[in-house]
Protein backbone atom coordinates (compact mmCIF):
# COMPACT_ATOMS: atom_id res chain seq x y z
CA UNK A 1 0.00 0.00 0.00
CA UNK A 2 1.13 3.48 -0.92
CA UNK A 3 1.42 6.03 1.71
CA UNK A 4 -0.84 8.14 0.06
CA UNK A 5 -3.56 5.96 0.25
CA UNK A 6 -5.61 4.92 3.66
CA UNK A 7 -6.62 1.34 4.20
CA UNK A 8 -10.70 1.40 4.00
CA UNK A 9 -10.76 -2.03 6.01
CA UNK A 10 -14.07 -2.36 5.01
CA UNK A 11 -13.52 -2.35 1.20
CA UNK A 12 -11.88 -0.99 -2.05
CA UNK A 13 -10.14 2.64 -1.90
CA UNK A 14 -12.15 5.28 -1.54
CA UNK A 15 -12.20 6.08 -5.14
CA UNK A 16 -14.62 3.82 -5.46
CA UNK A 17 -17.03 6.49 -3.44
CA UNK A 18 -16.27 9.00 -5.51
CA UNK A 19 -17.14 7.45 -8.00
CA UNK A 20 -20.73 5.79 -6.44
CA UNK A 21 -21.20 9.53 -5.37
CA UNK A 22 -20.91 10.78 -8.85
CA UNK A 23 -23.32 8.55 -10.70
CA UNK A 24 -25.66 8.84 -8.12
CA UNK A 25 -25.30 12.89 -8.57
CA UNK A 26 -26.04 12.15 -12.39
CA UNK A 27 -29.36 9.72 -11.46
CA UNK A 28 -30.73 12.45 -9.74
CA UNK A 29 -33.59 14.18 -11.14
CA UNK A 30 -32.71 18.00 -11.74
CA UNK A 31 -35.23 20.81 -10.72
CA UNK A 32 -34.94 22.97 -13.66
CA UNK A 33 -32.99 22.05 -16.89
CA UNK A 34 -32.20 24.65 -19.75
CA UNK A 35 -33.64 23.92 -22.84
CA UNK A 36 -33.09 26.66 -25.61
CA UNK A 37 -34.09 29.61 -24.41
CA UNK A 38 -36.25 29.03 -21.49
CA UNK A 39 -35.88 26.45 -18.72
CA UNK A 40 -37.91 23.59 -17.58
CA UNK A 41 -39.58 23.17 -14.36
CA UNK A 42 -39.66 19.84 -13.42
CA UNK A 43 -41.32 19.37 -9.70
CA UNK A 44 -43.82 17.19 -8.58
CA UNK A 45 -47.65 19.07 -8.41
CA UNK A 46 -47.39 19.09 -4.03
CA UNK A 47 -43.68 21.11 -4.76
CA UNK A 48 -45.64 23.81 -6.91
CA UNK A 49 -48.21 24.02 -4.68
CA UNK A 50 -45.60 24.57 -1.85
CA UNK A 51 -43.69 27.31 -3.09
CA UNK A 52 -46.98 28.80 -4.63
CA UNK A 53 -47.67 29.05 -0.42
CA UNK A 54 -44.05 30.34 0.57
CA UNK A 55 -43.77 32.96 -2.31
CA UNK A 56 -47.49 34.55 -0.50
CA UNK A 57 -45.45 34.46 2.81
CA UNK A 58 -42.55 35.70 1.29
CA UNK A 59 -44.49 38.82 -0.12
CA UNK A 60 -46.05 38.86 3.60
CA UNK A 61 -42.90 39.34 5.38
CA UNK A 62 -41.21 41.49 2.48
CA UNK A 63 -44.36 44.08 2.89
CA UNK A 64 -44.68 44.62 6.39
CA UNK A 65 -41.09 45.29 6.62
CA UNK A 66 -40.90 45.27 10.37
CA UNK A 67 -40.19 41.63 10.82
CA UNK A 68 -36.93 41.65 12.27
CA UNK A 69 -35.78 38.40 9.85
CA UNK A 70 -35.47 41.07 7.25
CA UNK A 71 -32.06 42.39 8.40
CA UNK A 72 -30.73 39.62 6.17
CA UNK A 73 -32.43 40.87 3.04
CA UNK A 74 -31.52 44.48 3.73
CA UNK A 75 -27.66 44.40 5.31
CA UNK A 76 -26.12 47.46 6.86
CA UNK A 77 -24.11 49.28 3.66
CA UNK A 78 -22.38 51.18 5.69
CA UNK A 79 -21.75 49.73 9.17
CA UNK A 80 -19.26 52.75 10.25
CA UNK A 81 -21.78 55.35 9.19
CA UNK A 82 -25.40 55.08 10.45
CA UNK A 83 -25.94 58.40 8.50
CA UNK A 84 -24.65 57.31 5.24
CA UNK A 85 -26.70 54.06 5.60
CA UNK A 86 -29.66 55.29 6.68
CA UNK A 87 -29.05 57.52 2.87
CA UNK A 88 -28.69 54.64 1.23
CA UNK A 89 -31.73 52.52 2.50
CA UNK A 90 -33.73 56.04 2.05
CA UNK A 91 -32.49 55.60 -1.74
CA UNK A 92 -32.62 51.93 -2.76
CA UNK A 93 -35.16 50.17 0.23
CA UNK A 94 -38.48 50.67 -1.82
CA UNK A 95 -36.80 49.61 -4.98
CA UNK A 96 -35.70 46.03 -3.59
CA UNK A 97 -39.25 46.10 -1.87
CA UNK A 98 -40.90 46.37 -4.99
CA UNK A 99 -38.37 43.87 -6.90
CA UNK A 100 -38.86 41.62 -4.14
CA UNK A 101 -42.95 41.86 -4.03
CA UNK A 102 -42.96 41.34 -7.90
CA UNK A 103 -40.91 38.18 -7.82
CA UNK A 104 -43.13 36.51 -5.60
CA UNK A 105 -46.01 37.46 -8.05
CA UNK A 106 -43.53 35.41 -10.80
CA UNK A 107 -43.28 32.83 -9.14
CA UNK A 108 -46.91 32.41 -7.70
CA UNK A 109 -47.76 33.23 -11.72
CA UNK A 110 -45.58 30.66 -13.11
CA UNK A 111 -45.47 27.52 -10.73
CA UNK A 112 -47.61 26.13 -12.78
CA UNK A 113 -46.34 26.64 -16.12
CA UNK A 114 -43.59 23.92 -17.81
CA UNK A 115 -41.13 26.73 -18.51
CA UNK A 116 -39.78 29.47 -17.13
CA UNK A 117 -37.94 32.97 -19.35
CA UNK A 118 -34.56 34.06 -18.13
CA UNK A 119 -36.59 36.76 -16.38
CA UNK A 120 -38.83 34.36 -14.05
CA UNK A 121 -35.82 32.41 -13.96
CA UNK A 122 -34.12 35.30 -12.33
CA UNK A 123 -37.28 36.35 -9.74
CA UNK A 124 -37.61 32.37 -8.82
CA UNK A 125 -33.81 32.87 -7.27
CA UNK A 126 -34.56 36.14 -5.97
CA UNK A 127 -37.70 34.42 -3.99
CA UNK A 128 -35.80 31.07 -3.43
CA UNK A 129 -32.89 32.91 -2.00
CA UNK A 130 -35.13 35.45 0.18
CA UNK A 131 -36.87 32.47 1.77
CA UNK A 132 -33.63 30.52 2.72
CA UNK A 133 -32.39 33.94 4.34
CA UNK A 134 -35.66 34.89 5.90
CA UNK A 135 -35.86 31.32 7.53
CA UNK A 136 -31.98 30.60 8.23
CA UNK A 137 -32.59 33.61 10.03
CA UNK A 138 -35.66 32.90 12.06
CA UNK A 139 -34.06 29.92 12.90
CA UNK A 140 -30.52 31.35 13.88
CA UNK A 141 -28.47 28.73 11.52
CA UNK A 142 -24.92 29.51 11.82
CA UNK A 143 -22.28 27.04 9.81
CA UNK A 144 -21.13 25.10 12.25
CA UNK A 145 -25.19 23.90 13.01
CA UNK A 146 -26.05 19.86 12.59
CA UNK A 147 -29.04 18.81 11.09
CA UNK A 148 -31.02 16.33 13.80
CA UNK A 149 -33.77 14.52 12.67
CA UNK A 150 -35.45 14.43 16.23
CA UNK A 151 -35.18 18.60 16.40
CA UNK A 152 -37.79 20.11 16.77
CA UNK A 153 -37.00 22.33 14.26
CA UNK A 154 -36.34 19.68 11.99
CA UNK A 155 -39.12 19.89 9.52
CA UNK A 156 -38.37 23.95 9.01
CA UNK A 157 -34.37 22.69 8.68
CA UNK A 158 -35.44 20.15 5.96
CA UNK A 159 -37.44 23.07 4.08
CA UNK A 160 -34.31 25.40 4.33
CA UNK A 161 -32.63 22.67 2.83
CA UNK A 162 -34.73 21.65 -0.01
CA UNK A 163 -34.55 25.64 -0.56
CA UNK A 164 -31.05 25.34 -0.93
CA UNK A 165 -31.27 22.09 -3.04
CA UNK A 166 -33.95 24.36 -5.68
CA UNK A 167 -32.14 27.61 -5.42
CA UNK A 168 -28.55 25.83 -6.72
CA UNK A 169 -30.38 23.79 -9.19
CA UNK A 170 -31.99 27.11 -10.42
CA UNK A 171 -28.41 28.89 -10.55
CA UNK A 172 -26.71 26.10 -12.00
CA UNK A 173 -29.47 25.78 -15.08
CA UNK A 174 -29.23 29.80 -15.57
CA UNK A 175 -25.46 29.13 -16.24
CA UNK A 176 -26.18 26.61 -18.54
CA UNK A 177 -27.45 28.10 -21.66
CA UNK A 178 -27.23 24.78 -24.41
CA UNK A 179 -28.93 23.08 -21.86
CA UNK A 180 -26.39 20.97 -20.75
CA UNK A 181 -26.55 20.67 -17.00
CA UNK A 182 -28.94 17.59 -17.36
Amino acid sequence: MSSASTSTAYGRPCSRTTERAVILRRQRPVAFQRVGDRTLIRLEEEERLMLVDLAGQFRSVVADDHDPGLRRLYPTAYPNNPEWDADYASLVHDDLVRLRLEAADTVEATAGSPSLADDELADWMQVLNGLRLLLGTRLDISEEDQFDPEADDAPARALLAWLGFLLEEAVAAAGEPDGTNA
